[in-house]
């Protein structure tokens, strides 16, 4: 008899927590990390951050370029926001930035290109730029810029490049 009513009540237990299970956790998501989170990849940190920046300081100072800067933003969605701002000290002749969206490849361990723009614009000391494209979930995305300043025979440039943000 004894055995009978620890039976009943297991049977009871199990049912319980079932309903439990089935019924009260369906909100329950459990998303597993990114397999190289963390890693460092050709200087950029692989991380779940939502956005990413690198600003670049020209350390010795030039007559025309003072700073370059490279955001990679997860704008939802699937897409990616790439930006760009060149400084200069003064009104330059033209103003330059080339991106470059990156995307991580872990079978070879590697960033390639996904995406390529380079745009400029004239008699300005400051230029910004930013491009928002879809790309493919479950990577790793970074920008690269190159920031460039060119005034008569003078040009100066600076790179950046940011860290690597998760899309999925």
């Amino acid at each position: 008899m004894e055995s009978l009513q620890k039976k009943v009540k297991f049977s009871v237990l199990i049912i319980a927590i079932l309903y439990l299970f089935v019924f009260r956790c369906d909100n329950i998501v459990l998303a597993a990390e990114p397999e190289h989170l963390g890693r460092v990849i050709d200087g950029s940190l692989l991380t779940m951050e939502k956005e990413v920046e690198d600003t670049q300081i020209s350390m010795l100072r030039g007559l025309l370029l003072n700073k370059g800067t490279a955001k990679c933003i997860n704008a939802g969605e699937g897409q990616v926001t790439a930006s760009g701002a060149t400084v200069a000290h003064v009104v330059c002749q033209e103003l330059y930035i080339d991106l470059s969206l990156d995307q991580y490849n872990p079978s070879t361990e590697s960033w390639h290109t996904f995406e390529l723009w380079s745009v400029s614009k004239e008699d300005t000391s400051l230029f910004v730029k930013s491009f928002t494209i879809p790309v493919e979930k479950g990577y790793y995305y970074r920008v690269r810029g190159i920031h460039a300043a060119k005034d008569g025979d003078t040009y100066e440039s600076i790179d950046t490049c940011t860290n690597g943000i998760w899309i999925d």
